[in-house]
């Protein structure tokens, strides 16, 4: 029977469909060297935040598959997987609407003042309460960097508030969005119009720190920034000294350029920040969704049957 080996813990209804026909094998530890001890003899590997590199997969000859429990895999050496014929598959559908919801969650957190609010009804300062305005979306400028499935969601749930909604992606023209409400600008005019901008793009070498000094400096200094894709799209330094400068209002972040962050980063203590611990994804339902689907890609591929989503195509050819 072969076996599959698991970085992490994940949903219990995804071991026990892997356990219908392999020998799933509960890693104890993220570090390379445990998982290329512990994974020997495995022709699969499911992972969640554990990376898996060129040393680890050279280190392991077994292995045929690795699945990415959820979307991004940019802890995945690809490009080595596909020089070594091993398929990369994911879970690109699974958590797409608990992403989106905790995205508007943080503009309207942002946008009301949510954090401040509490702590200063919490602190019986009740009566200091005209001490941060709130801001009404409707009539506000959203403007989305990258539009692709998450993004989609999130113009679709902030339909209902009447904003103005400008998106800028390469790969996207006006026609492709008609009927969704979205107005296709140049990223010079995003940044100068909008009052919130989403950043959510994958992590690629082109879109490494693609939000930075510049970009803050053309922003209004009353406007709020949103990340929940990958910290490193955001040049975290030149973000915090737009913050502390005056240069943008407010941040909303579930990542971060070094993951966990540091105890002491800047941003913690900035109460014009909301910070989450990169959990967006991490909802009930897309939890269960991301581990089967993950799951389902190991399954098909060592069952020679089609697989549904691969990520490395031409390992399949």
């Amino acid at each position: 029977m072969e076996k599959v080996f698991l970085t992490e813990h994940i949903h219990p209804d995804a071991v026990a469909y892997l356990r219908e026909n392999f020998e799933v094998v509960q890693g104890t530890s993220t570090e390379s060297g445990e998982i290329i001890r512990q994974a020997q003899g495995c022709s699969a590997i499911l992972i969640r935040s554990a990376k898996i590199t060129a040393e680890i997969m050279d280190a392991i000859p077994t292995l045929k598959v690795v699945a990415k429990h959820g979307m991004g895999v940019d802890n995945i050496a690809v490009d080595h997987a596909t020089e070594k014929g091993i398929l990369v598959v994911n879970a690109p559908f699974s958590n797409l609407n608990a992403v989106a919801e905790h995205i508007v969650m943080l503009l309207l957190a942002l946008s009301k003042r949510t954090v401040q609010m509490d702590q200063l009804t919490r602190a019986g300062q009740f009566k200091e309460r005209n001490t941060y305005k709130t801001i009404e979306l409707k009539g506000a400028t959203v403007g989305i960097i990258g539009m692709g499935k998450i993004s989609r969601l999130v113009v679709k749930k902030l339909s209902g508030f009447e904003m103005n909604i400008l998106a800028t992606d390469p790969y996207v023209k006006q026609a492709d969005v008609e009927g969704l409400g979205i107005t296709m600008a140049t990223p010079e005019e995003l940044y100068a119009k909008s009052d919130f901008v989403i950043v959510h793009t994958s992590l690629f070498p082109s879109t490494f720190h693609l939000v930075g000094a510049e970009q803050f400096k053309a922003m209004k200094n009353t406007a709020f920034i949103i990340n929940a894709a990958r910290g490193a799209v955001i040049d975290e330094a030149a973000m915090i000294e737009a913050l502390k400068s005056g240069e943008i209002a407010g941040a909303g972040l579930d990542v971060f350029e070094q993951e966990p962050p540091a105890d002491d980063n800047p941003l913690f203590s900035m109460e014009n920040v909301i910070v989450s611990p990169h959990n967006a994804a991490l909802s009930d339902g897309a939890l269960r969704a991301m581990a089967m689907d993950s799951a389902q890609g190991i399954t098909e591929y060592l069952a020679g049957k089609p697989v549904t989503y691969p990520v490395n195509k031409e390992v399949l050819k």
